[in-house]
């Protein structure tokens, strides 16, 4: 079964949308508030590399006058003084700032670094962060969203399932071949509801950020397996729903990014084997230092 969306415009500020949740129409219009994340940026490894070379050549020869701070054929920094002594300083001050900088790059443009499912070291969007800081400006599309039930689990449960099917019918696109790593593609929550589209990471971050708006005491978990992104939400699963045990909690899973209407606890064979395997990173929605990932 397909999710649907049944028709979707936007003009000016307002959105109007109509999609099916299982076999009901559903319809609401909204408008955002406004946001504070920047325009997000494709990682540019050379552009990256070359502004902290830059920064560091800056800092340094303020640093140390003494010392001769020179940009080898090698790409590399190397440095000369008269005094050895002068040199070794440098050198410590280097290796300890370099780090520094390229964290405050990253943390600039909303990226991180990241071991991926396969242990390889690389730089993704940080998707929780922008989750995170997304969730004010959908306020008014998610109090539409909020569903109520006979007690908090259950209200909790019945939000999650009209939001997945909301995002599910947000039509799929193929933004970027090589999965999370790299932001190439990556569009924001708000840009995933302007622009009509949006591939697995960005659904799911859309997804995180809704319900984080609604129900902010839900603990919610990114999954990345190597070419899909999941969520799981800190609910009792049901029998024969697929749940994720992670640091002491169990995780109801679910695939917000469609276009099969999977429900609630449902995962496509594909992801279902991933998770089995344990060939996934793991990433809580919650505010950290770095917002690092984590694995099982």
């Amino acid at each position: 079964m397909t999710a649907k969306q049944l028709s979707f415009t936007h003009q000016g500020e307002e959105v109007r949308v109509r999609w099916e949740q299982g076999k009901e129409a559903k319809s609401l219009s909204y408008q955002l508030a406004p946001g504070k994340i920047p325009p997000l940026i494709a990682f540019p490894p050379e552009r990256f590399r070359r502004e902290i070379l830059q920064g560091l050549l800056q800092q340094g020869q303020r640093q140390f006058p003494t010392v001769a701070f020179r940009l080898g054929r090698n790409g590399e920094l190397n440095l000369s003084a008269r005094r050895q002594e002068s040199v070794n300083q440098a050198m410590e001050w280097l290796n300890k700032r370099r780090p520094e900088l390229e964290q405050a790059w990253l943390s600039r443009y909303y990226f991180q670094t990241f071991t991926d499912p396969a242990g390889a070291e690389a730089v993704k969007q940080d998707h929780v962060r922008i989750a995170m800081e997304s969730r004010e400006e959908l306020a008014p599309l998610a109090s539409q969203l909020k569903q109520e039930g006979g007690d908090e689990m259950a209200a909790r449960r019945k939000s999650a399932e009209a939001v997945l099917a909301f995002v599910q019918a947000i039509p799929y696109a193929l933004l970027d071949n090589s999965g999370v790593r790299g932001g190439r593609g990556f569009l924001s929550p708000r840009q995933v509801l302007l622009q009509n589209r949006g591939d697995c990471d960005s659904k799911v971050t859309l997804m995180a950020a809704l319900l984080g708006q609604i129900h902010p005491e839900m603990r919610q978990l990114m999954i990345f397996t190597p070419d899909h992104a999941l969520l799981g939400l800190a609910l009792p699963a049901s029998a024969g729903e697929q749940k994720l045990e992670w640091e002491g909690e169990n995780y109801l899973l679910m695939e917000p990014t469609g276009p099969a209407e999977l429900p609630i606890g449902q995962l496509a064979r594909t992801s279902q084997v991933m998770v089995e395997s344990g060939q996934f990173r793991a990433q809580p929605v919650q505010a950290t230092v770095r917002n690092s990932t984590a694995s099982r």
